[in-house]
């Protein structure tokens, strides 16, 4: 009896330690951070009944800046609403940060984008005019959002050929840079490439520079992204079109504020063929001196997945990447944000596994990535009865933190909002 006792206490502290382990090693037992159970569409208060495409800031005072596409008279706009309240309410807005009689182009990854410093606003679209090529343009608003200038384009205005799927950033010494897929370099219709193109302004976007041509090849609707080192680097992410059509993720640096760009270094060699765009773009993001790179692929096993890789020498070459979505079926859409403390967070939809073989709805996750390059992820947060689309994020001062995407409401689409605290 003495002896089965002892074998019972044994048994159950070895139990007690496997689940420790096992709890530990997965790393995602505590969620890096927590968000509202129920969170809600918030642009119908300010009369906006269709909205889509959302885009998140916040500034050192804690006010909230949510950017969304909205339809006025059958044309597409982008806007503004505020919250000094942590997203309680909203208002005042600007409407519309675009202008003119063109509807800006809004759809899959080629949506609008803004960037926020400690004095400017600065917004990027595209636009489709009634004749001509496409152009992007960009506005910038020194009030803090109360008003923006009039647009100014970004691209070439005699350039032919498609231009689209624009990124926007601020280096170090307060230049605007746009990074952009363009067509103007396609002698063969029948290719399906773009190239890279990058413009400059050193006025706080009062005008743009010439267009300069980073790099060919690129896989022609998956954005590329911009980050910017602490010694000026100027670093482009984008999709490469390999021979035999492979899509991996390159990545190429200036040191010279832009003007030209070395040879890209292949962050992994994924062999992901496809022929075909993905319309999935790799996602940067610079702290610490660290640069970290996101992106989706399908390579290798044919697994689709999330996957991380950092670079500590100034993308000269990347660690070996982590699968950061794990378990999660059908991930994709990867965001970075880093945070006043050199956090690192990403966000990215996907479906939650399901034991049955039904197809779960698209959820957002969030995940927490730390200096080791470990990972914490956190999700489903909790959504609509509906699949959500492109979730983005964005980290407020202290805890808070401000996650929005679009889901279907009724026969529209709206922007909805979901607030959470990291613990």
């Amino acid at each position: 009896m003495e002896d089965s006792a002892k074998f019972l206490r044994l048994a159950l502290i070895a139990a007690t330690v496997l689940t420790i382990a096992i709890s530990c090693g997965r790393s995602v037992r505590r969620p890096a951070c927590v968000f509202e159970a129920h969170p809600r569409p918030v642009l119908e208060t300010v009369g906006l009944a269709s909205s889509w495409d959302p885009q998140l800031a916040v500034d050192t005072a804690g006010t909230l800046y949510l950017y969304a596409v909205y339809d006025q008279n059958s044309k597409s706009r982008l806007g503004l609403v505020m919250s000094e309240d942590g997203g309680d309410t909203f208002g005042p807005s600007v409407l519309p940060i675009s202008g003119g009689d063109a509807s800006i182009v809004s759809h899959g990854q080629q949506s609008p984008k803004v960037v926020m410093t400690r004095a400017e606003i600065y917004a990027l679209w595209q636009e489709m005019p009634e004749e001509g090529p496409g152009r992007i343009m960009s506005a910038r608003s020194f009030s803090w959002g109360k008003s923006f200038d009039k647009p100014v384009q970004v691209s070439d205005k005699d350039g032919r050929g498609y231009r689209g799927f624009a990124s926007i950033g601020v280096g170090l010494d307060g230049h605007v840079y746009v990074v952009w897929l363009d067509e103007r370099d396609n002698s063969n219709p029948d290719q399906d490439t773009s190239s890279v193109y990058l413009a400059k302004s050193i006025d706080r976007g009062a005008t743009f520079g010439r267009n300069v041509r980073v790099a060919q090849e690129a896989c022609p609707c998956c954005r590329p992204s911009l980050a910017f080192g602490l010694h000026g680097e100027v670093f482009v992410a984008w999709r490469r079109v390999f021979p035999g059509e492979i899509r991996d993720i390159v990545v190429s640096i200036s040191r010279d504020d832009g003007q030209t760009f070395a040879e890209p270094v292949r962050v992994h060699d994924d062999g992901w063929k496809l022929n075909g765009c993905p319309d999935s773009g790799p996602a940067l993001a610079e702290t610490n001196s660290d640069l970290y790179i996101a992106w989706m692929t399908e390579g290798t096993d044919a697994r689709p997945r999330i996957q991380l890789a950092r670079s500590v020498d100034g993308a000269r070459s990347f660690s070996e990447p982590r699968d950061i979505s794990r378990d999660i079926l059908d991930p994709n859409h990867p965001a970075l944000a880093t945070g006043s403390d050199g956090t690192v967070w990403l966000v990215f939809q996907g479906r939650a596994p399901s034991a049955n073989g039904n197809w779960n709805k698209t959820q957002a996750y969030v995940v927490q990535i730390a200096s080791d390059g470990s990972s914490s992820l956190a999700g489903p947060i909790p959504g609509s009865d509906s699949s959500i689309s492109y979730p983005t994020l964005a980290l407020g001062s202290g805890e808070r933190m401000f996650l929005a995407w679009t889901q279907p409401e009724g026969n529209q689409q709206t922007v909805t909002l979901s607030r959470g605290r990291t613990n």
